[in-house]
C-alpha cells in the first residue's frame, strides 16, 4: 500500500469511488482529511460547476484529492483545463477509452492519469499510452459495471501488471480483510464507493441512506439491456420502480433511433443524462421509489451512518489485523 499512498500523496491508498451527486465537496474533503483519497464525481457537470466544486473542496481540505471525468463528456477538454487551473494532482478517466489527446492534455497540466480497463489487453494499451495507474473494477460495484467479478479480474490482471504498474482494485469491497487479500496479490490500494455513500459527511438524503441500511447484497441488481444495438453499460442499483423506468427509457431511445435517425453517440448521452437525473432524484430529493439507488453488492455491510474517519479507521484496523495474523502464522 506504500506505493499506492506515495502515488496519491495520502496516508492510506483508499480511493473513494466517484458517485454522482454524492462525491462532492463534503464527502471528498472528509475522505482526504481522514487520510484517504477523495475524488470529485464530475459526471454531467459543466466546466463552470466543476470550477466551483474544486474551489469549494480546496477550501475544506489542504490534502490532495482527484477529479473523475467521463470520457464521453462533450466538454471533456474544457473540464481538463479547469483541473489544470486548480492544480488538481490526479484525474481519473472513466466510462470508455480516453479520446485522442486527452491523456496528453491532462499530463501537460501537471496531473497524473488514472484509467479503468475491462480487459488485460486494453489495460496494457492504456498504461503504454500514458496512464499512470489503473483501477480494475468488478461487477459487484455500484453504478456502471462490467461483466466480470472483482476476484477474477484481480487474478487475471495483478500477476501480469502489479510488478511494473500501479493497480487499484474496486468492486464489492466492504471490509479490511478483503483489502489485505488484494494487497497480498500485488494491488497498491483499493477503491470503495458504497461503503462511504452513507457516511455522516455524505449529503445524500436521509431516505437514500435508510434504503442502504435496509438492503442486503442481493437487492443490488444490474440493469437489463433491452436493445442490443444501444450501447448501454449495465448499472447496479437497488431494485425499485426506477429500475423498471430505465427499461422503458431504453425502449423510448431505441424508437428514436429507428424512427428519427438518432445518432448512437446522442442515444448514449440521452441514457447518461437519464441516469444523472434519476440519481439526483434519489440522492438529493430522497425519491427512493422513482430515483436511482446506485449501490454495490457490499451494501449489505452498510448498517449505520458513521463518520468517514471511523469507516477509514475500521477498514485499516481490519486490514492490519488480517495481514498481521497471516504473517504471524508464517
Amino acid at each position: 500500500m506504500q506505493r499506492g499512498a506515495e502515488f496519491l500523496g495520502c496516508e492510506h491508498a483508499v480511493l473513494c469511488g466517484a458517485m454522482s451527486w454524492v462525491s462532492e465537496r463534503n464527502l471528498v474533503s472528509a475522505i482526504s482529511n481522514a487520510g484517504g483519497f477523495g475524488v470529485i464525481a464530475c459526471g454531467a457537470m459543466t466546466p463552470e460547476l466543476l470550477d466551483t466544486e474544486i474551489a469549494a473542496t480546496r477550501a475544506l481540505t489542504d490534502r490532495p484529492f482527484g477529479v473523475n471525468l467521463i470520457t464521453m463528456h462533450p466538454q471533456l477538454m474544457e473540464l481538463i483545463d479547469v483541473c489544470a487551473k486548480h492544480g488538481v494532482t490526479h484525474v481519473v478517466l472513466a466510462g470508455g477509452i480516453p479520446p485522442k489527446g486527452s491523456v496528453e492534455k491532462i499530463k501537460e497540466g501537471g496531473a497524473k492519469v488514472i484509467v479503468f480497463a475491462p480487459t488485460l489487453a486494453l489495460a496494457k494499451k492504456l498504461l503504454r499510452s500514458g496512464g499512470d495507474a489503473l483501477v480494475i473494477e468488478g461487477m459487484e460495484a455500484g453504478g456502471h459495471i462490467g461483466p466480470v467479478s472483482t476476484s477474477v479480474l484481480a487474478q487475471e490482471f495483478l500477476p501480469a501488471l502489479a510488478q511494473d504498474h500501479l493497480v487499484f482494485v474496486a468492486g464489492g469491497i466492504g471490509r479490511g480483510e478483503a483489502i489485505a487479500g488484494y494487497l497480498e496479490m500485488g494491488a497498491v490500494g483499493v477503491q470503495l464507493g458504497t461503503r462511504f455513500a452513507c457516511a455522516s459527511e455524505s449529503i445524500a438524503h436521509p431516505d437514500f441512506k435508510k434504503a442502504f441500511f435496509r438492503a442486503n447484497a442481493r437487492d443490488a441488481v444490474a440493469s437489463v439491456q433491452v436493445d442490443p444495438r444501444l450501447p448501454v453499460i449495465p448499472v447496479r442499483a437497488l431494485k425499485n420502480k426506477g429500475t423498471e423506468d430505465f427499461t422503458a427509457k431504453q425502449r423510448e431511445v431505441a424508437a428514436l433511433v429507428d424512427n428519427e435517425g438518432l445518432e448512437m453517440m446522442e442515444a448514449q448521452l440521452q441514457i447518461e443524462h437519464y441516469w444523472a437525473g434519476a440519481l439526483r432524484r434519489a440522492v438529493v430529493d430522497g425519491d427512493v421509489e422513482n430515483g436511482s439507488l446506485m449501490a454495490g453488492q457490499s451494501v449489505g455491510m452498510v448498517k449505520a451512518e458513521e463518520p468517514v474517519a471511523d469507516i477509514m479507521a475500521s477498514l485499516m484496523d481490519q486490514c492490519e489485523a488480517a495481514l498481521g495474523q497471516r504473517h504471524a502464522k508464517r
